[in-house]
């Protein structure tokens, strides 16, 4: 039996839809609620007839819908005819309420009546249809003559399953479980409800220390899960199910190949019914089966000829293509594996490389095995293995097997094994370049898998003395990410020194010039030249066999070989880029990428993602908006042939840049995808922060619960990850935010300060000013103007010595510097920046009594608001003052409210605030006897609960929206007069700000 969690399968997830219907219904017309299989139109429509019924409707049903058992006022007829019977001797009229379910299945007669009985003023009619199915006259002709509103109910978004799973399970699931479940069911409710259920069943979903986590699922789908997919696939034609076959086995699917095999009309009309869907990329079109489980469960019931025809079949569609790169390989082998037929040594390993460098791991462990077997059993045939192993090596033998299979199993998690795959690598033959790129495998592994920095770097320098002066220039991009993960990064920027200059002048040796923003002229001139010179003989093109970023380590560690054995720059110059935007260069640090952008084009697509991937940081370091949009878009352009990594790369840059044009909610969509993503350890991003970003984008938008929650979870990752000083400020800072806006502003000035005396001492000038300007936009200005003064002499970063500006204006309360701020913001199209800086000069105007002005330069911060459709951040909102209540609250008070509000139990309030549990039920009481409250629920919702702003949703309820319908439904901004909608208890803030 499934696990008792005390909860129900409630309705969660539609009060959008019920209220829709329900507003029809008051209105005196009908509804009409269209969707496809599975999505929950029954359980919506008895609730609509429930709330009917509640509100003193006679309610008649056919089609076995009705109200909850024992529930009044609900009639249920076997047939049309004998309700409509009923209704005729009863008297009928408005008051009465017809509820249909599945009316698409009415034959013609029925639903004319229905029809006629609702034109004729006798009932109103809701009712459920398929939206794919063919619908009878009558019931067309009810929503063609207004006689009914149509309501689409959509599968549910990821907002909308994180509020029905938490109804269901009394609690939430981390962010990787809530992505990977609604990946599995694409937000179909009949797909969610089973699999859900199979997996309390099991235990496989289970809750830890109060928040759930679910691992995937196992093997094949349980049976009834299983029925049910195959209930959505019934009535096909042979060649439909041909297709779906086909891409069971072997999707997604080229639709050009699909045509080839004359199955063309079979997908379009399985197109229609919502089986396969459509997806474009350029001029890529590909086939899916809408529900990634249909495959798994159809795979599963296939006869073994069957799959095997199919998969051989689907293996020559993609060979018969026009594309034939190294992704159209590694699914060829891997298809023709399945059909129990072995390719030919040189294909498996080039497409066991594939699959390292897109992060399928255990695909590559799969085809790499086979080639260990095929070795061993051509060695016992010949008797001579250990000869044969020597003499193949440097061709691509045992040795290079032996540092892939370690790659592999670095890459699962499976660290120690790596360690001693790697150490057995050591001595065997194979060249210097492939001894060069099983050292910067090992020294990744160690590093990040094993958590030991240090001990990463004395094998680094090791190795680099066993190499000799001639290879040992090979693993300075290896020498760079640990220095970079140590968090000394000018020596970082001193690696790059040593392949024709890519270091460039150091930001803080700037002297009296460090304070002018450079050109990019200034910048490529620091290279020694006007354009780089070819390293190695090459542009930075990898040996064939090896690539940049070689799986089981960060993308770029195992690009640093070359041919030549110099120094690949391929590698190497996004690792000096980052490390020189980070020490407060990234004009100059952007200028390095675009003098090699020509050539970068040709490296491997593992380096050229890091290319873009530090481009895109560069530029939103600097702060300029329009360029960030630029490189941002071309990294996503880039992303889907670079694997999970470039997947996950893609989806963060993206939602960096969205938050700093003020659209959280659409940043968090994009973070809860990239939140599941499992891509292995990647030098430019970690678990643990990915979360932490979420957690501030979901402040940002107003869901302080859910971003509390989940700054939590990004701690508990933080903590289990390997120390890495430049994520761990990033976290830092994200947590700062959170607090902002969560009302603990004290704390969250504390928290910024400490990030930026961290960030400071290791030179990274625009994350300590960053710092710096949150704690002074947060609370007072005046202690940190002078320091932030200072660090901006020392810093080129555009977005920094704007934001220094800021705190000196605040700090002076100079209105009119603000304004010119505010201006500077605008032009580098950093709108949300721009509205704050405007209304904190409204502020001391009209603190100063110059009215007129306060009011223009409020007036231009709302304007600047209805640009980027969002609003002010609560502690820049015009008109704020405080309460008797928040006056008596201390600021530890506040901090633990603030936290308890957020869903937080009193246990992880003390592990947090590292105090005893019972200080924090102290803490607690002093509170509710402060704010006259009684229990935990009336402080979350005085401190977190907002209203519903005009078409929107209210997040109490734990509505769902996608990130399209949510910047549709965005609250309007605020008039500039500060028109109240009432105000936190807690903090005094203004409620229903988008945040």
């Amino acid at each position: 039996m499934p696990i008792d969690t005390g909860q129900q399968w409630v309705l969660a997830g539609r009060e959008s839809e019920l209220g829709a219907a329900g507003a029809a219904l008051r209105q005196g017309g009908g509804v009409l609620l269209t969707g496809g299989s599975g999505v929950g139109r029954t359980r919506l429509l008895a609730a609509v007839l429930e709330e009917a019924a509640a509100a003193g409707r006679t309610v008649v049903t056919v089609g076995g819908v009705g109200g909850r058992r024992g529930s009044g006022g609900v009639r249920a007829f076997g047939s049309v005819a004998e309700c409509l019977r009923w209704l005729r001797q009863s008297g009928g009229g408005q008051r009465m309420v017809l509820g249909c379910d599945d009316a698409h299945l009415l034959d013609e007669a029925d639903a004319h009546r229905v029809y006629r009985t609702a034109a004729a003023g006798q009932l109103a009619v809701a009712a459920t249809v398929r939206q794919d199915a063919r619908h009878p006259v009558g019931v067309d002709r009810l929503w063609v003559e207004q006689l009914v509103e149509r309501v689409e109910v959509a599968p549910f978004d990821r907002t909308a399953t994180a509020a029905v799973l938490r109804a269901r399970l009394g609690g939430r699931l981390d962010a990787g479980s809530l992505e990977r479940l609604w990946s599995a069911t694409q937000g179909n409710a009949l797909v969610l409800r089973e699999l859900v259920e199979h997996a309390l069943d099991v235990g496989s979903l289970r809750r830890e220390r109060e928040v759930w986590s679910w691992s995937g699922l196992a093997g094949d789908p349980p049976r009834r899960l299983a029925d049910v997919l195959l209930l959505w696939l019934r009535d096909l034609s042979a060649r439909e199910e041909e297709l779906v076959g086909m891409l069971a086995v072997a999707e997604p699917l080229e639709a050009d190949a699909v045509a080839r095999r004359g199955l063309a009309s079979a997908a379009e009309a399985l197109s229609r019914r919502g089986v396969v869907r459509v997806e474009q990329t350029g001029r890529r079109v590909r086939l899916r089966l809408a529900l990634p489980l249909a495959g798994r469960t159809v795979v599963s019931r296939m006869p073994a000829l069957t799959a095997r025809r199919l998969r051989l079949q689907a293996a020559e569609a993609i060979e018969d293509g026009e594309r034939t790169g190294p992704d159209e390989v590694l699914r060829t082998v891997t298809l023709r594996v399945a059909a129990g037929l072995v390719p030919e040594r040189r294909l498996l390993l080039e497409a066991a490389r594939t699959a390292v460098r897109r992060q399928e791991f255990a695909r590559a462990e799969q085809l790499c095995r086979l080639v260990t077997d095929e070795d061993r059993e051509g060695g016992e045939e010949r008797g001579g293995g250990e000869e044969r192993g020597a003499g193949r090596t440097a061709a691509g033998g045992d040795g290079e097997v032996a540092l892939l299979l370690g790659q592999i199993l670095a890459g699962q998690g499976r660290h120690e094994e790596a360690e001693e795959v790697f150490a057995s690598v050591r001595g065997r033959p194979g060249g210097a370049a492939g001894r060069a790129e099983a050292v910067a495998a090992r020294v990744a592994n160690i590093a990040f898998g094993l958590g030991r920095v240090e001990t990463a770097a004395a094998v680094l320098e090791e190795e680099r003395d066993r190499l000799g002066a001639a290879d040992a220039g090979s693993l300075l991009t290896a020498r760079a990410v640990l220095a970079v993960l140590a968090d000394r990064l000018p020596e970082a920027v001193a690696a790059g020194e040593a392949v024709v200059g890519l270091g460039g002048p150091s930001p803080a040796s700037a002297g009296a010039d460090a304070g002018r923003v450079p050109t990019e002229g200034d910048a490529v001139a620091g290279l020694g030249g006007p354009g780089p010179a070819p390293i190695g003989g090459g542009g930075g093109a990898a040996p064939a066999g090896r690539g940049e970023g070689a799986a089981g380590g960060p993308a770029g560690w195992s690009g640093g070989t070359e041919a030549g054995g110099g120094a690949g720059v391929a590698g190497l110059l996004p690792v000096v880029a980052f490390a020189r935007a980070e020490l407060g260069d990234p004009g100059g640090a952007s200028a390095l990428l675009a003098s090699w952008a020509r050539q970068a084009e040709a490296w491997p697509e593992e380096a050229l993602l890091d290319f873009r991937s530090v481009a895109a940081h560069c530029a939103l370091v600097q702060g300029d908006l329009r360029a960030a949009g630029t490189a941002v878009a071309r990294l996503v352009r880039g992303a889907a042939g670079a694997g999970r990594l470039g997947q996950l790369r893609a989806w963060v840059y993206q939602a960096r840049l969205l938050r700093r044009r003020g659209r959280p909610e659409d940043a968090a969509a994009l973070l809860w995808q990239a939140g599941a993503v499992r891509a292995g350890y990647d030098w430019l991003t970690s678990p643990s922060w990915v979360l932490a970003l979420l957690a501030g984008a979901l402040a940002e938008a107003g869901r302080h619960g859910e971003a509390l929650r989940t700054l939590a979870e990004a701690r508990s990752a933080q903590r289990a990850g390997v120390r890495r000083p430049v994520l761990d400020d990033a976290i830092g800072f994200e947590r700062a935010v959170v607090l902002a806006h969560a009302g603990d502003r004290s704390g969250a000035a504390a928290q910024a300060l400490e990030v930026a005396d961290r960030a400071e001492a290791g030179g990274r000038l625009p994350a300590a000013i960053a710092a710096l300007h949150l704690a002074a936009r947060a609370t007072d200005a005046a202690p940190s103007a002078a320091r932030v003064q200072r660090l901006a002499l020392r810093c080129r970063a555009e977005e920094a010595r704007l934001q220094a500006e800021q705190v000196r204006a605040l700090a002076r309360g100079d209105a009119e510097a603000l304004v010119a701020v505010a201006g500077r913001f605008r032009s580098l199209a950093a709108l949300p920046a721009a509205a704050e800086a405007a209304e904190q000069a409204g502020r001391v105007h009209r603190a100063a009594g110059r009215r007129r002005k306060g009011r223009l330069a409020s007036a231009a911060a709302q304007e600047l608001c209805a640009r980027f459709g969002g609003a002010l951040p609560p502690w820049a909102e015009p008109g704020e003052r405080g309460t008797d209540a928040t006056a008596a609250l201390t600021t530890r008070e506040r901090e633990v409210a603030a936290l308890a509000a957020g869903g937080l139990s009193n246990r992880e309030i003390a592990d947090r605030l590292v105090v005893s549990v019972r200080t924090v039920e102290n803490h607690l009481h002093r509170v509710y006897h402060k704010l006259g409250v009684v229990q935990r629920a009336a402080l979350s919702e005085l401190l977190v609960t907002r209203p519903v702003p005009e078409g929107g949703d209210a997040e109490a309820v734990g509505a769902g929206r996608t990130a399209q319908a949510g910047r549709a439904a965005r609250p309007r901004p605020r008039p500039a007069g500060g028109e109240e909608r009432g105000r936190c208890a807690m903090c005094a803030q203004p409620l229903g700000s988008a945040g």
